[in-house]
């Protein structure tokens, strides 16, 4: 599906915000998605990307922007330079947002085709919960990483 770069920004259901650097929407609950959000940050301490959770209401609006059920939350997102990846498109894009052997691992996954990956990436979604578990608490960042986190104006 091809995207209008950054069309959020003329919808005025979604706030302003920093969308310099590649943004990472996860689900704050699931440890599969927090425990995935450690372990880059602790592989790319000094990265750029950022961080949301859908929790939170600007990740939201972008998803409601784009269609996406922010309460059901099926995929993660990647925003990157205004384009939504989404499913195995974000699984890889997230990996090219990290240092290498990681960012090659995103590239030489594109070889698996969409329809492939979107499948394994809707079963291990579909499955998350019971095999990885949820947390009570939606994940925040520690102080030392609050800074690649994205800002909730109602925080």
């Amino acid at each position: 599906m091809n995207y209008t770069p950054r069309s959020y920004r003329s919808d005025p259901s979604v706030p302003n915000f920093d969308d310099s650097a590649p943004l990472i929407i996860f689900d704050g609950h699931c440890m599969l998605c927090a425990s995935g959000i450690e372990w880059m940050l602790t592989r790319d301490p000094n990265g750029t990307s950022r961080f949301a959770v859908i929790q939170d209401p600007v990740p939201q609006a972008v998803y409601r922007h784009y269609g996406l059920d922010p309460e059901t939350f099926d995929t993660f997102m990647v925003l990157w330079n205004g384009v939504p990846y989404t499913r195995w498109a974000g699984a890889l894009a997230a990996a090219r947002t990290m240092p290498a052997p990681w960012r090659w691992l995103g590239q030489i996954g594109r070889i698996v085709p969409s329809l492939i990956g979107d499948r394994i990436y809707d079963w291990v979604q579909r499955n998350r919960i019971d095999w990885f578990g949820a947390r009570e608490a939606c994940f925040r960042p520690g102080e030392a990483q609050a800074r690649r986190f994205l800002a909730s104006p109602f925080a």
